[in-house]
């Protein structure tokens, strides 16, 4: 039977290096997974594939997309684009045998368990906020002042925590093992 899997969690916790790991532990074995690709009203940047990174789309076309009820979740956040999980995709996938996993914040979770109560909810944790930080800062993209705002937004999201299925600690490089894990509550969720 297949399942609909959202993995969420603060910014620098490791979530995208956790589901890549999920997706080599998926090919290793034949098995079959999709990784949901959202839409977004951004522009694309450099490196992103269009139909592969995201489906870039106006806002025009976003809008009408929700008053047809085509999303599973979405939202748009302070930037004022928007960004959301075509429904339609993940009912495909779904019925053709596949794991479907969801890469979203909490509100995406909340708005995906409310039409899809059976979807699994996997809470990806720091061991700490130092950790978290330290994290943020060994990637060099961000200023202080972005780092200080994603460290705030994360101990926001930590409260949330307790309403998802599962909570997995993601230790300093133990991200395979993380996936292990992942993958393990996967399998024996029904």
């Amino acid at each position: 039977m297949s399942k609909l899997v959202v993995i969420s969690g603060p910014s620098g916790v490791g979530k995208g290096t956790v589901v890549k790991e999920l997706q080599r532990m998926y090919k290793e074995n034949n098995e079959k997974l999709y990784l949901s690709i959202s839409c977004t009203t951004r522009t694309i940047r450099e490196g992103e594939i269009e139909n592969v990174s995201y489906y870039f789309i106006s806002v025009s076309e976003f809008q009408e997309m929700i008053k047809k009820n085509e999303f599973l979740e979405y939202n748009q956040y302070g930037t004022g684009k928007y960004y959301g999980t075509p429904l339609k995709k993940v009912e495909e996938y779904l019925d053709e045998g596949y794991d479907v996993i969801l890469e979203i914040d909490v509100n995406g979770y909340r708005q995906v368990k409310e039409r899809m109560k059976d979807a699994i909810g996997v809470f990806i944790m720091p061991p700490s906020i130092e950790e978290v930080e330290y994290r943020l800062r060994k990637r060099n993209t961000e200023t202080d002042e972005v780092i200080k705002k994603r460290l705030e937004i994360a101990k926001e999201e930590l409260k949330t925590k307790d309403e998802y299925d599962y909570l997995v600690i993601n230790e300093r490089d133990k991200q395979v093992e993380t996936a292990e894990k992942v993958y393990r509550i996967i399998k024996r969720s029904i």
